[in-house]
């Protein structure tokens, strides 16, 4: 009989789940597909091992950015021992028109932190926006989380 190993199975459920997220879709929509497919493929309804993911912090987790000026938010990764120094990929979604984004390190690892540059142009429309901050793992089998990030434009 073929067994799949539940950790593998949680960490496929969670990259399109992130992959979703940072196309702009609804996770809602995603998990519970997710949790009947995974449910009738393993055949198991037992909770995620503690050491099957990790997290991802923004601080802070919502700035105002000057139109023609940037600002600095700082990304820190928590997980299990197993996790530290794996590579993660960081992108941002739902960025308003205008404004870029910028990670320092380029690729980033789980235990450490990295640097996002927010830098709006100085034409770049005043209002407040939701963006998604979203980190994969760089690895045969990747891991994927998001972290919400809260946006304001103010005026020059």
């Amino acid at each position: 009989m073929f067994r799949i190993n539940p950790r593998t199975l949680l960490k496929a459920a969670l990259l399109p789940t992130a992959l979703l997220m940072a196309a702009g879709g609804s996770p809602a929509a995603f998990a519970s597909q997710a949790t009947v497919t995974a449910n009738v493929t393993s055949g198991i309804h037992s909770a995620p091992s503690p050491d099957s993911y990790y997290t991802m912090q923004l601080s802070p987790s919502s700035v105002t950015v000057r139109a023609g000026y940037r600002t600095r938010i700082s990304v820190s990764f928590q997980a299990p021992p197993d996790l530290y120094g794996t590579a993660v990929a960081l992108t941002v979604s739902d960025l308003p028109s205008g404004v870029t984004a910028s990670f320092s390190p380029r690729t980033a690892t789980i235990g450490g932190r990295a640097i996002l540059t927010l830098t709006a142009a100085p034409s770049t429309t005043a209002g407040a926006f939701a963006a998604t901050v979203t980190a994969i793992t760089e690895s045969s089998d990747p891991i994927g989380t998001s972290t919400p990030l809260g946006l304001t434009i103010s005026a020059p």
